[in-house]
């Protein structure tokens, strides 16, 4: 690995958050289904279960904890998480809890400037991309969508890795769509994902990196190493690889009749690796009819009783009418 590729790797590493607390609220499915695309891996997640009932609302209240981080930039989340231990705790409470309120205004603005409505997939993807693929934001995109003269539409989250197997650094373009419909969900993700790959659409968010880099939380050499992966002129342009992340949430019959015994989520993880077995041809077919069937993509398909109940949870949550 060359030496600056290794500082980078190691700057990114220090940027990862801890997750571990993740797991109680958000299980996962542990399968042998594949896409017949080999550049797909498909996930199932999905939320933990108590007494036979999905525990939406608590992972709901789970996301918006994140929601600073996800939403604000880096250096401001680390400003106020610096203080821990500095000053009383009621002081830092105090500055918690506005850095938690500062994020949901700006969850709001940004939404409202982009005439869309506040959506928990976004955060959500974005938890299981830091969590699950270890590859953190490297650009609060939310801070940037409150600026109605800057076009920030398109990915709903950038993250990266870099790859000590393949000495490459992986970016992840993140897609989230909530729909009731399985396969609307899929088919409409895959319309989006297609038209993000387009050149132009591609070029306009590396140049958001580039110009929003200082944000990043990295210091002036892993940025200047970041930055030689995006430089055409380069030799390490080419060892840049490019992974879309899709989150797919939608309405799922399996949490019905599962009783409550302590064999609730086993009976429910059967149903969800029937429903995923029916589900993972579709995306083969979503992706050959849009033309992207060669692209890299980690999907997470999170089945939920109800997309629309929780999206009005985390819209009430956060304060969103």
């Amino acid at each position: 690995m060359p030496e600056h590729s290794k500082d980078l790797n190691v700057a990114l590493a220090a940027l990862q958050r801890d997750y571990s607390k993740s797991a109680a609220r958000i299980r996962e499915l542990t399968h042998t289904v594949k896409c017949e695309l080999s550049g797909v891996t498909l996930r199932l997640h999905f939320p933990a279960l108590r007494q036979g009932q999905p525990t939406v609302p608590e992972l709901v209240d789970f996301l918006v904890s994140h929601l600073p981080s996800f939403a604000l930039p880096r250096s401001q989340v680390s400003a106020v998480e610096a203080d821990y231990g500095k000053v009383d705790a009621h002081e830092f409470m105090q500055r918690y809890a506005n850095l938690i309120e500062t994020a949901r205004s700006l969850f709001k603005q940004a939404h409202i400037a982009t005439n869309r409505n506040g959506e928990a997939g976004e955060l959500l993807l974005y938890l299981l991309t830091e969590w699950i693929l270890s590859a953190p934001q490297v650009i609060a995109k939310m801070s940037l969508k409150t600026n109605r003269e800057m076009p920030v539409h398109g990915a709903d989250g950038v993250h990266i890795r870099y790859c000590t197997t393949s000495n490459r650094l992986l970016f992840y373009w993140g897609e989230s769509k909530l729909y009731s419909d399985v396969s609307a969900a899929i088919r409409v993700a895959m319309t989006s994902i297609s038209e993000a790959l387009e050149p132009d659409k591609m070029s306009h968010e590396l140049e958001l990196v580039k110009r929003n880099i200082d944000f990043s939380g990295l210091d002036s050499e892993s940025r200047a190493a970041l930055l030689n992966y995006l430089n055409p002129f380069e030799e390490n342009y080419n060892e840049r690889h490019d992974i879309t992340t899709c989150l797919i949430g939608f309405d799922s019959e399996a949490f019905s009749k599962i009783g409550t015994g302590g064999d609730s989520e086993d009976r429910f993880k059967e149903r969800a690796f029937s429903e995923l077995q029916r589900v993972a041809p579709k995306i083969a077919e979503a992706m050959k009819s849009r033309g992207i069937e060669d692209r890299q993509l980690e999907i997470f398909l999170f089945p939920v009783p109800s997309v629309q109940k929780f999206r009005d949870l985390f819209q009430a949550k956060i304060g969103w009418q």
